[in-house]
């Protein structure tokens, strides 16, 4: 039988998928035929998409000034309830990091602002590398997947990923054409006909290739 969920084949009695971890049911286990899916997709266009992509700025900015207001107040209260605590210290930390903060943001507000861009996948490695866990002496290994695509315009852009959140680096194959949507940081994929799995552009979210709306937050898949 197939995952009805990704396509993956699976012996019969086969409680959970191994490829996407999704719980099988015997009336549903049979794959469904991928479409004949080549080309970008229009909908991108669409009245809801484009609806969609005006909430995500909403949420985006909601988000950053939440992150810069909080800082500020969270050490200004614990500069006057905490006797341990100098005020004008508490002051310039909060300020500090509501500034580090700002900007994060600011760049991401930029990135999001930029034209779509098309290219193609010219490389794909993964290296084991390790970092420091908690601050501490304490060092972990993770392994680290790169997926380097060529723009139109010949410059190089790079999706850096790690450990088990490897999507598109396994979604995405060596000469795959791609195009990228900066509003939502995704990307859709040129030539879909083989595919058993498709993401929404919208929320990332992995949806079989059968389906038309994701099964998540229910706008339109790019098909």
């Amino acid at each position: 039988m197939f995952c009805h969920n990704c396509g993956t084949k699976l012996d019969k009695k086969t409680a959970f998928c191994h490829n996407c971890g999704v719980k099988q049911e015997n009336s549903k286990a049979e794959y469904v035929k991928p479409q004949n899916l080549i080309g970008f997709s229009e909908r991108y266009w669409d009245p809801s998409i484009i609806e969609a992509a005006k909430k995500h700025k909403r949420t985006s900015v909601g988000c950053m000034w939440s992150l810069v207001i909080i800082p500020v107040v969270g050490f200004i209260l614990a500069g006057i309830l905490i006797k341990e605590f100098d005020v004008k210290e508490a002051i310039i930390i909060g300020v500090s990091i509501s500034v580090v903060m700002l900007i994060i943001n600011l760049f991401g507000f930029a990135r999001s602002k930029k034209p779509i861009w098309e290219g193609q996948v010219i490389d794909k490695s993964k290296k084991e590398r390790q970092r420091h866990r908690n601050s501490g002496d304490d060092i972990e290994t993770y392994t680290e997947y790169t997926t380097v695509i060529r723009t139109a315009s010949g410059k190089k852009k790079t999706i850096t990923e790690r450990d088990s959140q490897r999507h598109m680096y396994d979604y995405l194959k060596m000469g795959d054409r791609v195009r990228y949507y900066p509003v939502f940081d995704t990307f859709e994929k040129y030539d879909k006909s083989k595919d058993k799995i498709i993401y929404c552009n919208v929320c990332s979210m992995m949806n079989p290739i059968s389906n038309d709306k994701c099964k998540r937050c229910n706008n339109l898949l790019f098909k």
